[in-house]
């Protein structure tokens, strides 16, 4: 007989993939942010309102390619497969995009610089 094998949860190493994704997001944010605040600073607009724009663009930017369907390319692997497009990428990407718009947001209504 064979004896049931241990079965593994469906969260089993969600915690690594969380935490990769939060830094990623934390890291765009600031990097975004920076660049947003360096092209404000020397143009000599707002800095709050040119870091928002920033956070705007990349993150509608990065919510679109996160969306359209990928016909067979995966961003992330680079590979081409003979699979046909059967909706959005299915891949979080498009979620940073919604965090940076939020940032975006937030720049925009609160200016805190």
């Amino acid at each position: 007989m064979n004896e049931p094998s241990a079965t593994q949860s469906r969260w089993a190493g969600m915690g690594e993939v969380l935490r990769r994704m939060l830094l990623g997001a934390i890291g765009a944010a600031v990097g975004v942010g920076l660049l947003g605040a360096v092209i404000g600073w020397t143009s000599g607009r707002s800095v709050s309102t040119t870091m928002a724009a920033a956070y705007y663009i990349v993150g509608c930017i990065l919510f679109l390619l996160g969306m359209f369907p990928a016909g067979g390319f995966s961003m992330f692997r680079g590979t081409l497969t003979r699979r046909k497009p059967t909706g959005s990428r299915q891949e979080p990407i498009f979620l940073l995009g919604i965090v940076l718009i939020g940032l975006g947001v937030l720049a925009d209504v609160t200016g805190p610089f």
